[in-house]
């Protein structure tokens, strides 16, 4: 590997790292230097597992207290988790690059959306319907199942998408919903990985390079985040990937 794109992965991990601790959103700068790296976009994706890994599993670490009070539905969410994964793994290795470059600019997009519009759904529909998301837990399970297919396949902005069913669906704090968010989201990691390098399409050397420079970054950030604006930083993110959703439309189509 060149100094310039160990640098480029290197770098590139710690902002990412700095990004997942303050606001999260991190795929969004990770996936695209992968591909700059010059990697496939199968690979960039695949790779890109494997450097978000350490950020789940010391998530789960971090918020392994909270674990208890969401063991209730647990070990479902975890089946449905594992079984997403597998699913939507394997549908990227069985329709191969040539439809994963089709769907990016589309992925990029429902990730975008998801990430802009999160906050704003949860309180439109509180406000406007008495939204009790709660009755409608069978609801929840259906979706986080879909959004764990997505994950395997992409995983571009999930845990985003993971906070807003969590807010619609239940009346978990934002501590307990970090606590599963990241458990279920690194069971899902873990055989997505499996599954990536039996396939033969992981980059273990870049993917680790950045994986070291987002455990760097993860830890100066935890000492940092709470004198960060975390708004200013959610739009900083926002327009970078409403600009790389437009520069894949154009690439892509």
């Amino acid at each position: 590997m060149e100094l310039q794109t160990f640098l480029l992965l290197f770098a590139g991990g710690v902002l990412a790292g700095v990004i997942n601790v303050i606001v999260g959103g991190a795929g969004f700068m990770t996936f695209p230097l992968l591909v700059a790296a010059g990697m496939s976009e199968i690979e960039a994706n695949a790779s890109n597992f494997v450097a978000v890994l350490p950020a789940n599993l010391v998530g789960v670490y971090a918020y392994r207290s909270e674990l208890a009070s969401v063991r209730k539905h647990l070990g479902l969410r975890l089946g449905l988790s594992a079984l997403g994964g597998i699913i939507g793994s394997s549908i990227l290795i069985y329709t191969g690059q040539a439809s994963f470059q089709k769907a990016i600019p589309w992925l990029l997009l429902f990730a975008t959306l998801s990430f802009s519009i999160g906050p704003w759904l949860k309180s439109w529909l509180e406000h406007h319907f008495a939204f009790d998301g709660s009755r409608w837990l069978w609801l929840s399970f259906f979706l986080e199942f879909l959004v764990y297919i997505y994950g395997g396949y992409f995983g571009l902005g999930m845990g985003i998408i993971m906070f807003t069913i969590y807010a619609l669906f239940s009346h978990m704090n934002i501590f307990q919903a970090n606590a599963l968010r990241n458990i279920t989201i690194a069971l899902m990691t873990l055989i997505s990985i499996v599954i990536f390098a039996k396939a033969g399409v992981i980059r273990f050397i870049p993917a680790l390079v950045m994986m070291t420079g987002a455990i760097v970054g993860s830890y100066f950030a935890a000492k940092a985040a709470r004198r960060v604006s975390q708004k200013l930083v959610r739009q900083a993110i926002l327009v970078w990937a409403i600009c790389l959703t437009g520069m894949s439309f154009w690439r892509y189509y």
